[in-house]
């Protein structure tokens, strides 16, 4: 979703139409003629695949056509998924309900998820922060759009119009912990284990006893949005395209060997 361009501002907009009363009047210049002509550009403009997309594309068709998977792996990966039930029990626990873990996948001609819950027409997705830093508390708009697509897609798929995500921040499991504390070690080059106040400072970062759970919950609405769902199927369009076309370049390579 990065070829998505970006959409005019509120004072673009007013300037958009602004030009376009001057020139139903007549009374627009040729500069201004300028301004209105890039100004409807960039509204008209259409999505195009970024770079990042056609790369990322070439790693997808390199697994299929060799039969491999590159695995990815990361702490914060690692972690969400460790602590995901201990997410929603916590959830749970703040607000008397009693969501209970989907298990199933749904697909259709765009899009393939599985939702982590579907309660009373809502869909519910967990996230976990990987530390207090990065809990997004004060937050007022959702800190990764990636997500936001994310449950479009699932709203599509399930034919629903609410969902919420959910930012958690649970402790941190004692075996990412250690990890973490072997990594400053080797960072520091401290051959014994790091100092004891500062094992007690990552110990301290990366728990949460003694904050209420209250506090370590943000909840941010998501409502169903067709021009987005629209864009997001454009955008599939032009990544099959673009596969098809990884095809016939392979094609050609392998005819001249």
């Amino acid at each position: 979703m990065k070829g998505l361009s970006k959409p005019l501002t509120v004072n673009q907009l007013e300037t958009l139409y602004g030009l376009l009363e001057k020139r139903n009047s007549g009374t627009i210049t040729d500069k201004q003629t300028v301004t209105l002509g890039e100004l409807i550009k960039k509204r008209d403009a259409k999505p195009v695949l970024s770079e990042g997309a056609k790369t990322y594309l070439k790693e997808i068709y390199k697994d299929l056509v060799f039969g491999r998977t590159k695995e990815i792996q990361s702490k914060y990966l690692t972690k969400g998924l460790s602590v995901e039930d201990e997410n929603i029990n916590q959830y749970n626990e703040v607000n008397g309900t009693f969501l209970l873990k989907n298990e199933n996948r749904f697909e259709n001609d765009y899009f393939s998820g599985e939702p982590d819950i579907i309660e009373d027409g809502i869909i519910y997705d967990f996230k976990s922060s990987w530390d207090y830093s990065t809990f997004p508390l004060f937050e007022d708009e959702v800190p990764n759009e990636d997500y936001e697509y994310q449950l479009q897609a699932y709203m599509d798929l399930l034919g629903l119009n609410k969902a919420k995500l959910i930012y958690g921040l649970v402790d941190t499991p004692d075996d990412l912990i250690l990890d973490e504390k072997r990594r400053m070690a080797w960072k520091l080059g401290c051959i014994d284990g790091i100092p004891e106040e500062l094992d007690q400072e990552i110990s301290n970062n990366m728990t949460y006893a003694d904050i209420p759970k209250e506090a370590r919950i943000k909840e941010f609405p998501i409502y169903r949005d067709e021009k987005i769902i629209a864009l997001m199927k454009t955008m599939i369009d032009q990544a099959r395209v673009y596969l098809n076309s990884l095809n016939t370049t392979l094609a050609k390579h392998l005819q001249l060997i």
